[in-house]
């Protein structure tokens, strides 16, 4: 049989709430037959060079209640949990694989394909029990249920599996979301981006795990805003998915802060596009980067910031007393945030924000305002792209310079924040839409954006390390030397950045 997409969703499951998910009522109320249990072992191949992997293409001889199945697998797209992919299955008479059945497939489209046969071998295995339930969600809308329990191994490597995918059936795949919102109502599930395919290829070819920086999304001028939008949307929620494996397991403080930028921009991109059918995403977004953001701070302020000023200060005994308590605050932090990025309230925001940027049809741009010249840069369908973002750029260009007509040093610190995230707002308009315009005029107009945010990070970074060591109540005279510190670096930095507004008022207008 050839199935040419596959649609689910992926949940990771603590094993000890395995039973608990059996038992629910909802399972036994809404499911079509019985359930039905089953021992699945899969073995998938690679050449040693791991061409497969490479090309996001995953082999596989599978056994399951007896038969065997070939199933060829391509990378797709993973966002919110959801997985679509293709996927090519046939039923086979003996565990050997027939490469002659995937012909017209991306495998046959791989150079050195005729030869391939002569170089795959098994490279890791998964072994688990999966028990599957037909759920008619509503009338028409048909999901499969399956919680997979099991090991995933490597030679000596091994990792548990302990799982629940929702896999479309029939309908659309607001199905699987509504399915996964409920689920997640009764017992504790979260996003799971990685595939089986991936976490055995982490055994078995070990990577040093890196946070994942935000990278620009290839726009096309054809394209109309909504289309836009999902793709830099998309690419926000993949940065934010690669990142939370990290935050969860390691102190590296890259994590929380590349996840606090996907979040960031995210939110940039609700405001440029102002997508109608939203809800309360916004709010969720807002708590979530709120906890994160509380964890970041603390992180700069231990890592970076308080350093520093202990240093100039000069005291080796006080500076160990007050590390020490600041360094209590920042793991308490961490720990809030990871528990967050883990809670039911963040399980079900990412089946909200998946569901808005998964369904097709279901999205609607609200009309934007008119503009000062009297024209309406509405974001349908129908707009142009071009236009739509020169529009956009304009817009928050005018309002950096605006509330930059005051020099910064004698503005007050809540209005040079205001600047700080109107600036910020610039850069993020001007990332995302950067690839359809001159790349050589976007560079130097990002580069004098990047002054104008690095000398605006440092003061803001000063206020708010002021802020926090201010609830750490130290003695008054280190006190008043960190509001000294601060406000001289304040001072030095703020001396310097007319010259780059200045730039920013002069430079040539690419848009």
């Amino acid at each position: 049989m050839l199935q040419d997409r596959e649609i689910e969703l992926k949940l990771a499951i603590d094993p000890a709430d395995a039973a608990a998910f059996r038992r629910l009522p909802m399972m036994r109320k809404q499911t079509i037959d019985a359930p039905k249990r089953r021992k699945v072992f899969n073995v998938y191949f690679d050449t040693p060079e791991l061409a497969l992997k490479q090309h996001g293409i995953a082999l596989r001889l599978r056994k399951m209640g007896g038969k065997w199945l070939q199933t060829l697998k391509t990378a797709g797209t993973a966002v919110g949990g959801l997985h679509q992919r293709g996927e090519w299955e046939h039923p086979l008479c003996v565990p050997q694989l027939d490469l002659s059945l995937l012909a017209g497939t991306p495998l046959a489209k791989l150079s050195g394909s005729k030869k391939l046969h002569l170089t795959l071998q098994p490279a890791f295995t998964t072994d688990f029990y999966r028990t599957t339930w037909q759920i008619e969600v509503t009338p028409g809308q048909r999901v499969e249920v399956a919680l997979d329990q099991g090991i995933i191994r490597c030679g000596e490597s091994e990792s548990a599996i302990s799982e629940v995918e929702i896999e479309l059936r029939e309908g659309s795949p607001a199905a699987v979301f509504d399915m996964a919102s409920s689920l997640v109502e009764h017992i504790a599930l979260r996003p799971e981006t990685r595939s089986k395919a991936e976490r055995g290829y982490r055994l078995f070819h070990p990577e040093p795990m890196v946070a994942r920086r935000a990278v620009g999304v290839e726009l096309k001028r054809k394209w109309s805003p909504l289309e836009a939008m999902l793709a830099i949307v998309a690419a926000c929620l993949t940065q934010f998915d690669a990142n939370v494996e990290g935050a969860l397991a390691s102190d590296d403080p890259e994590y929380i802060h590349q996840l606090r930028v996907s979040l960031r921009r995210l939110r940039s991109a609700m405001r440029i596009f102002k997508p109608a059918d939203a809800g309360a995403i916004g709010d969720g977004l807002k708590w979530l980067a709120a906890t994160l953001g509380s964890a970041r701070d603390w992180d700069v302020l231990v890592t970076t910031t308080l350093p520093t000023l202990l240093a100039g200060y000069g005291d080796a005994s006080f500076a160990s007393e007050i590390m020490g308590t600041a360094q209590k605050r920042q793991v308490a932090a961490r720990e809030a945030a990871r528990a967050a990025l883990v809670s039911t309230r963040q399980a079900l925001l990412a089946m909200s924000v998946g569901r808005w940027v998964s369904v097709a049809g279901e999205l609607a741009l609200l009309p934007a305002p008119a503009a000062e010249d009297g024209r309406t840069f509405q974001a349908d369908a129908e707009r142009n792209l071009t236009e739509f973002a020169s529009h956009e750029i304009r817009r928050h260009h005018r309002r950096v310079l605006r509330v930059s007509m005051v020099p910064l040093a004698e503005q007050s610190a809540e209005a040079r924040h205001q600047v700080r995230i109107e600036a910020k707002r610039l850069r993020y308009a001007v990332d995302f839409f950067a690839t359809i315009f001159d790349k050589k005029r976007v560079a130097q107009y990002l580069k004098i954006l990047g002054e104008i945010q690095d000398g605006l990070g440092e003061t803001n970074d000063g206020a708010v390390a002021m802020t926090i060591i201010e609830a750490l109540a130290p003695p008054a005279a280190f006190k008043d030397f960190a509001k000294g510190w601060f406000a001289a670096r304040a001072h030095a930095e703020l001396a310097g950045m007319e010259v780059h507004f200045s730039a920013l008022r002069s430079v040539k207008r690419f848009w």
